[in-house]
């Protein structure tokens, strides 16, 4: 369809709205009943691409996907819907059975050889954003 916004790297829709969409869904249509988001997030393939001299993914699309997710949500809540939280799909890249770990979702980057953890550029995001209650 033209003019949707895609993740090329699932061919998945970016439609931020949609949280908001639910969230005014479920309290206009479903008694305002205590929700949640489960699970959010943006799988990339080809993530070490990004990885900068400071040996951290700089992902920067992730904190864009996440921002207006999160932006869209608020906005919900605003109006009065009672969700109650929010999570990502996962904290560290994980291994799915459709893919391996050729898509990476988490905020946390993980080297398969090593098994080294580096936090990303959007797991410090998240951490501000969370210590701060905003952005």
């Amino acid at each position: 369809m033209p003019g949707r916004r895609m993740n090329p790297y699932r061919g998945w829709e970016i439609y931020p709205k949609a949280i908001y969409d639910v969230a005014i869904n479920v309290r206009d249509n479903y008694g305002n009943i205590p929700w949640y988001i489960s699970e959010n997030g943006m799988g990339v393939e080809g993530e070490e691409t990004f990885i900068g001299d400071d040996g951290i993914v700089a992902d920067d699309y992730r904190i864009d996907f996440i921002r207006e997710h999160l932006e869209w949500l608020h906005k919900g809540i605003e109006e009065g819907s009672n969700c109650f939280g929010y999570h990502l799909w996962t904290p560290i890249d994980c291994w799915s059975w459709s893919n391996a770990y050729k898509n990476r979702y988490g905020l946390i980057a993980l080297d398969l050889v090593t098994q080294k953890k580096t936090i990303k550029k959007s797991g410090r995001w998240f951490c501000e954003v969370a210590a701060q209650n905003g952005f």
